[in-house]
């Protein structure tokens, strides 16, 4: 297998990952932590993670070995470093909904789902800008700004579900305080797809003279 298609499998896992965390989170809701959809979800979730890494290994080792510029060698590796942090984000926060088992009111279900949306579609954005970034450069504009405006949707979903959580009488202060750690978990994602952007931002304003990266 060449470079290219190395780290078009690359950003495969990563989008699957993002559906893994979307699913893993939606079914939680459903059932307990011990459900068997949810923890297909999250054992799948794992698995990704591991063939990611190996593969971010073996890209890395033959990055080393291309005729490419050592800067721009170097842009590309920190960038698929910066994926594979996304990428652990994902597994790292869905393994803690298991570990803490937070019980979440019915009534919260939906704010939970809702939030759900605008995180996946800032990572999958985030994902299809690194296919660009490879491929066609000068596009990498038209993602990033996708990116922002997802990000900025999830902060308002979880701004309004994080006041919903505080304005549930039923509920002790320790309660609100625990179930607005894991709104923060769902949305923490969507934060980081920004900061890759931004990260992809400054390397499209120094690199755009160069226009697309062919590795093959």
């Amino acid at each position: 297998m060449n470079l290219e298609k190395q780290i078009e499998e690359f950003l495969n896992l990563l989008s699957e990952a993002n559906i893994l965390f979307r699913t893993g989170v939606e079914l939680y809701l459903g059932e307990t932590t011990q459900g068997s959809r949810f923890q297909s979800r999250l054992q799948l979730l794992i698995h990704h993670e591991r063939e990611l890494d190996t593969l971010s290994r073996f890209i890395e080792a033959q990055l080393r070995t291309q005729p490419i510029v050592p800067e721009l060698r170097g842009d590309v590796l920190q960038l698929l470093e910066q994926l594979s942090r996304l990428q652990r984000l994902l597994v790292k926060n869905l393994q803690e909904f298991e570990a803490e088992t937070p019980e979440i009111p019915e009534i919260l279900h939906a704010r939970f789902t809702e939030l759900c949306q605008p995180v996946s579609m800032a990572v999958e954005t985030c994902v299809e800008a690194g296919h660009v970034f490879f491929h066609e450069t000068e596009r990498v504009g038209e993602y990033l700004s996708k990116v922002a405006f997802y990000e900025k949707e999830a902060d308002k979903r979880a701004m309004g579900l994080v006041k919903a959580i505080f304005s549930l009488e039923s509920l002790s202060l320790a309660q609100k305080i625990h179930l607005r750690r894991f709104a923060d978990k769902v949305d923490e994602p969507a934060n980081k797809a920004e900061e890759i952007a931004a990260w992809l931002a400054i390397f499209f304003m120094r690199r755009a003279p160069m226009h697309a990266m062919v590795v093959a």
